[in-house]
């Protein structure tokens, strides 16, 4: 079998053959070790070498992505930069994003002023400033609306920055929009719930009335009742009375009229 080392491996490869080559002595068994027991040095040797190698590759990968674009500018002239070039490197509008996020909202929004072109780079600065800015719902979805009009004018380097940021917009006007729903509908219920606590007071009170009236028709009919009650008691009272001085009032006619009827005989 053959065996094919690569030039990266090459003193790996030069250290096998070296120990390949080397004659053993036949009559002792324990030479044969001493080549042996550095085999795993030099596997070791070998392993930190490719890792070396490995680890060096993304570091300069790293150092090389780290460098920013050589036509951007620095934040306090990246606004006024109108270069073709400039305009055409994504990282120029990353570099433009990072400024924006450290402005004031009245920084932002008085360089934002100073953006009133009718270009798609005038147009994506704006949005950017405005958004620092703390602009309003409405100015939000004005200039999002102003942002797409220009959008089949974006270099394609720039496109992908354009469609994250344009992605971006679009759902903090929809949050937005959630926001206020919530809001009017939370308004709307405390109008309910004030409306039917107006209700509650108002049946409330006329339960007041109405129980205070049936209070007094009850008093009313109670003393009725009771004045009922005493007439017909003095009525009874009164017939008793009556049947009493009648009878000795008889009595004493009938004695007269005996009286009387022998004088008549005479």
């Amino acid at each position: 079998m053959n065996l094919r080392f690569s030039p990266a491996n090459h003193g790996f490869a030069v250290s096998i053959k070296s120990l390949l080559s080397l004659r053993w002595p036949a009559g002792n068994p324990l030479a044969m070790l001493g080549p042996l027991l550095m085999l795993p040095s030099l596997l070791t040797g070998c392993v930190g070498n490719a890792d070396s190698r490995h680890s060096s590759t993304p570091l300069s990968m790293v150092r090389q992505n780290a460098v920013p674009g050589r036509n951007a500018a620095e934040c306090g002239q990246i606004w006024q930069t109108r270069g073709e070039g400039d305009l055409q490197d994504a990282t120029y509008w990353l570099r433009a994003m990072e400024c924006a996020e450290r402005m004031t909202p009245s920084q932002a929004r008085l360089e934002a002023e100073n953006q009133g072109g009718d270009t798609w780079d005038d147009a994506f600065r704006e949005s950017l400033l405005l958004n620092a800015a703390n602009m309003s719902v409405t100015e939000r979805r004005q200039t999002y609306q102003r942002l797409l009009s220009f959008r089949s004018q974006f270099p394609p380097s720039v496109y992908p920055i354009f469609k994250m940021w344009r992605q971006q917009q679009a759902l903090r006007l929809i949050l937005a929009d959630e926001r206020s729903s919530h809001q009017r509908q939370l308004e709307a219920d405390a109008a309910q719930i004030e409306q039917m606590r107006q209700q509650q007071a108002e049946l409330q009170s006329k339960l007041d009335i109405t129980t205070r009236k049936l209070e007094n028709l009850t008093e009313i009919e109670r003393r009725l009742s009771a004045r009922k009650q005493g007439i017909s008691d003095s009525g009874d009272n009164d017939a008793g009375d009556g049947g009493a001085s009648d009878a000795p009032a008889s009595g004493a006619g009938a004695a007269a009229g005996d009286k009387t009827a022998p004088a008549v005989k005479q």
